[in-house]
């Protein structure tokens, strides 16, 4: 159907705002509902793409997403003004750029209907598969608000194709694959994130298949929001069932664009509540906190960075949201200080760590760091909780491995002192005692390192530590001699023990 015959139907109140000058009438072949800032890998092209304006905060964001339709070869794109006033001038203006039709449509007439009514023009070769009965089911679906598990279930008995939807981190949330469990869900979800590239098809016990497609983040340069996993090799599916899978997941994330919207209107409620607490202004930032729900429960705060990822910083967001989404009373999550997030939790809440973890493939050779503070009660508590989780978020980073965890109970460890010593100081304190031994053990093919932490370990106890490494005694005073020629340090007095245990505590 091409574009003109949609406008001659007057009871769509559909009207022209831009009109491409000297190009060809386009031709639509489907319909598309969308919030989401950049729609453009769920488009196939030829859709009539209906939008309500609600991810539009400033100009820029209006070039985003009009260029990732017009790159997707949508038809044209229809703007409800319905609680947004009109349409924003710099969408007009994206339009004309890119060449793409903009159409306004009257308030009383719903998406739902247009919807509905276009569907029920196409010609039967344009209709996709599997029909257009699927596509209202899905929007009615959410329409009324049956959320996730509402949606595969219409998916599930229109296709054949069994769903489960994903959180960020690759928990279950609705849905389900008959025969595929829990753990080979996330053992599917890590590998997918590993290998990289969607839709990922991932084998799973018994000889199936999975297909993961990303369920797209309403917040730029951040990691899926989630995810869809549903069973057999997409590339296997019937014409039309792959389109589907993606509107499915286009509605999933319209879905949290919603929810991301009330996050942040709550994260800037709870800026204002931290900035006071950190002020010492008590009285308001209680008020604040108990405006937000919080505040009359004990509350302690997690303070989490991650570093090394494509994503950056805000994939610590995204552990923490998925926390948020998975315990009850959480506040919302904030930026801080060093690239880093804050959020407050109920006294009790466990499974962060465990949430960074699952994103391990993206952190890379990257790091998360964890610091936690003391529940407590009041304006009062919860400022040293907030002083206590970034000072442990410190500790943490200077730990092993790829996520790193400190609590309120480590700011008495001599790591806090390290943590707060600038990174080129302790780099260069560490390279003079323990750098110098690593080199020599790299040409020599020695253990000196080794040797000395076991020594440090045994409290200087010769016959302990020469147990422990399983060498002769003799053995062992000859490479710490080694040592102390090489460093210039004494392990024979306390001073210098000292300087050893904290330098091999940088990494």
């Amino acid at each position: 159907m091409h574009l003109d015959r949609l406008l001659a139907m007057p009871r769509l109140g559909l009207s022209p705002v831009v009109t491409p000058q000297a190009a060809p009438v386009p031709r639509i072949r489907g319909v598309y509902t969308t919030d989401l800032p950049d729609p453009g890998r769920y488009l196939d092209g030829g859709e009539l793409v209906l939008t309500s304006t609600t991810w539009y905060h400033e100009p820029r964001d209006a070039d985003v997403f009009v260029a990732a339709l017009s790159g997707a070869g949508a038809a044209a794109l229809v703007a409800g003004t319905a609680g947004v006033g009109v349409i924003p001038d710099a969408v007009r203006d994206a339009c004309v750029r890119h060449g793409l039709p903009l159409l306004a449509v009257d308030d009383e007439v719903s998406f739902a209907a247009l919807t509905e009514t276009v569907l029920a023009a196409l010609d039967g070769a344009e209709r996709r598969a599997p029909s257009a009965g699927l596509h209202r089911g899905l929007v009615a679906s959410m329409a009324s608000g049956a959320g996730a598990e509402g949606l595969v279930d219409v998916f599930a008995r229109a296709t054949g194709v069994w769903c489960a939807v994903l959180s960020a981190t690759g928990r279950p949330l609705a849905g389900g694959v008959p025969e595929v469990g829990e753990q080979q869900l996330a053992r599917a979800h890590r590998d997918a994130l590993a290998a990289g590239g969607f839709p990922a098809v991932r084998a799973v016990g018994g000889g199936g298949e999975l297909t993961l497609f990303p369920v797209q983040s309403p917040v730029a340069h951040r990691p899926p929001a989630g995810y869809l996993a549903a069973s057999g090799d997409h590339r296997d599916w019937a014409p039309g069932v792959a389109d589907a899978a993606w509107e499915l997941c286009a509605l999933l994330a319209l879905d949290k664009a919603a929810v991301q919207e009330r996050r942040r209107i709550e994260a800037r409620f709870l800026r204002e509540a931290v900035d006071l607490l950190t002020a010492g202004q008590e009285a308001p930032a209680t008020a604040r906190l108990l405006g937000l729900g919080l505040g009359e429960s004990p509350l302690g705060a997690l303070w989490l960075s991650t570093t090394g990822s494509p994503y950056g910083a805000a994939l610590a967001a995204t552990v923490l949201e998925d926390v948020a989404d998975r315990v009850p009373g959480c506040s919302a999550v904030i930026p801080v200080d060093d690239g880093a997030y804050l959020m407050l939790v109920p006294e009790g809440t466990t499974g962060v760590a465990e949430a960074a973890e699952r994103l391990a493939p993206l952190i890379g050779h990257g790091r998360a760091a964890l610091g936690t503070g003391s529940p407590g009660t009041g304006a009062a508590a919860l400022r040293r909780s907030v002083d206590e989780a970034r000072h442990a978020h410190r500790v943490a980073a200077l730990g092993t491995g790829t996520v790193r965890t400190a609590g309120s109970e480590e700011l008495s460890s001599h790591l806090l002192l390290l943590a707060a010593v600038p990174d080129d100081v302790r780099r260069l304190y560490r390279d003079r005692l323990i750098g110098v031994l690593e080199r020599y053990d790299t040409e020599h093919g020695s253990e000196l390192v080794t040797t000395l932490a076991a020594f440090l370990d045994a409290s200087g106890s010769w016959q302990r530590c020469s147990e422990q490494l399983h060498v002769h005694v003799n053995t062992l005073r000859y490479r710490l001699q080694r040592v102390e020629q090489l460093t210039g340090h004494s392990l024979a007095t306390l001073r210098d023990r000292v300087d050893f245990c904290l330098a091999l505590g940088i990494t």
